[in-house]
């Protein structure tokens, strides 16, 4: 009996719009315009005789049938992307992974060089990407991303914690005796909200009252963990850090620790994987690696 199935491409489309929330984004991955989107996901409905979708205020919704629907369109998309996947040669050895440029260029990649001397035959392709993703979405194998790991769709493994310290240059961690004194050298921000100083500070025992908190407040803002590394390396001020990401830096000594205080952080580094499918044996042993690397403890 012959499948009786809508057009691949509107459904596509619909995986699409559904997984970025918005057909803006759906038109950016597939490459359209966002006409283009609205008219397949118009077929599609007509299609299935009822809509997936609702229309509120000049924006797409999804309906509780569009999204049971999404899901199951999700898994049929990944098992098709897997089985095409394994039958061109150049994926066979390929472990594609996305994470943030902050975490490639401090952690990952100063690793690599390892990975490779032990398994020459595997390679490794990183993208970049702040945001929480499936890794269906674009075709990476695996997502390494930092949060609580409570995101839907998807499968998550702990592979490590991390603190937070502040690092400066020495010159001026040799004028640095009580954390009092750090407001009289320029503190360096990043853009990440769980890596403010008034966690740390705190902790140090400074009373942050509103008149202290807007003193420790001036300073330099970088977009990224790597760029304030690279701006305390300079000697522009003291860094708050992840100790995970300025290991390489405080063991070469061009940071150092002017003050022993750490703040633990509530997130962590996770493995995302695709929820319900295999991993291919590429993506298993460099998954292996990580955890090694990291520190945490094998799986059997």
């Amino acid at each position: 009996m012959p499948r009786k199935l809508p057009s691949l491409n509107a459904v596509k489309v619909f995986e699409a719009v559904v997984r970025h929330g918005t057909t803006v984004g759906a038109a950016a991955e597939i490459g359209v315009t966002h006409g283009a989107i609205s008219r397949q996901i118009q077929q599609l409905e007509d299609w299935i005789g009822r809509p997936l979708f609702r229309r509120e205020t000049g924006r797409l919704v999804v309906a509780d049938a569009g999204s049971a629907y999404a899901e199951i369109v999700g898994q049929a998309l990944d098992l098709l992307h897997d089985g095409t996947q394994a039958l061109l040669d150049v994926s066979d050895n390929v472990v594609r992974v996305t994470t943030t440029a902050s975490f490639a260029s401090e952690w990952l990649i100063p690793r690599l060089q390892d990975f490779r001397s032990r398994h020459p035959h595997i390679d490794i392709w990183v993208e970049e990407g702040k945001e929480i993703v499936n890794p269906r979405s674009g075709g990476c194998d695996l997502a390494i991303r930092m949060g609580l790991g409570d995101w839907s769709g998807v499968h998550t493994e702990l592979l490590m914690g991390d603190r937070l310290l502040p690092v400066c240059s020495p010159e001026i961690a040799g004028k640095l005796e009580h954390p009092r004194d750090l407001a009289k050298f320029p503190l360096l921000h990043d853009d990440d909200p769980h890596a403010q100083w008034s966690h740390w500070l705190s902790k140090a025992g400074i009373d942050m009252t509103p008149a202290t908190a807007k003193r420790f407040d001036r300073g330099s803002r970088f977009a990224s963990s790597s760029l304030i590394l690279r701006a305390a390396v300079a000697g522009q001020g003291v860094a708050l850090a992840r100790e995970r990401l300025a290991g390489s830096w405080l063991e070469s000594g061009k940071l150092v620790r002017p003050f022993l205080a750490s703040v633990e952080l509530d997130s962590a580094y996770w493995l995302v994987t695709r929820h319900g499918i295999e991993p291919r044996r590429p993506l298993r042993i460099f998954v292996a690696w990580l955890r090694e690397q990291a520190g945490a403890p094998h799986k059997s």
